[in-house]
């Protein structure tokens, strides 16, 4: 397989992966109930994509609480604070009517991890592969 084929099969590859991202994480906001005004999941979008021979970059957009809610933090979390945030204590929250404290909706992490792992390993077999043909070339050239 020539270069520009391989560059082209891996290109093709990591578009599917990279098309692939949007819709998982979608899906995982449905199932876990992210969906207070919707704003979120409409704002995940693709960045940039570039593949090359030599390297590439990848990038996503969506709105920066999402981070806040995937970790389950959010208002009355601030920097500095003593470390004793009353306001996550069941008394408390019971007494000034608060409801449950805010639960982590792992939506991105959890699906990242994963997903750059099968990335992780499927351009590994590729790199494999090329490499281990370039040792059939060398035995060929030396029985020729």
């Amino acid at each position: 397989m020539s270069n520009a084929a391989k560059t082209e099969s891996l290109r093709e590859y990591t578009q599917g992966w990279y098309d692939k991202m949007i819709e998982i994480w979608r899906d995982r906001m449905d199932a876990l109930g992210v969906y207070a005004t919707g704003d979120l999941r409409r704002s995940l979008q693709k960045g940039g994509f570039l593949i090359t021979d030599t390297g590439g970059s990848l990038s996503f957009k969506y709105l920066e609480y999402g981070i806040y809610v995937d970790l389950g933090v959010g208002n009355g979390y601030s920097h500095g604070n003593s470390g004793d945030l009353e306001f996550l204590d069941p008394v408390y929250r019971h007494e000034h009517r608060l409801g449950k404290k805010r639960q982590k909706k792992p939506w991105f992490n959890k699906s990242w991890y994963i997903s750059t792992m099968v990335l992780k390993d499927k351009l590994a077999d590729m790199a494999g592969e090329e490499f281990a043909g370039l040792f059939d070339n060398l035995t060929q050239r030396e029985r020729g």
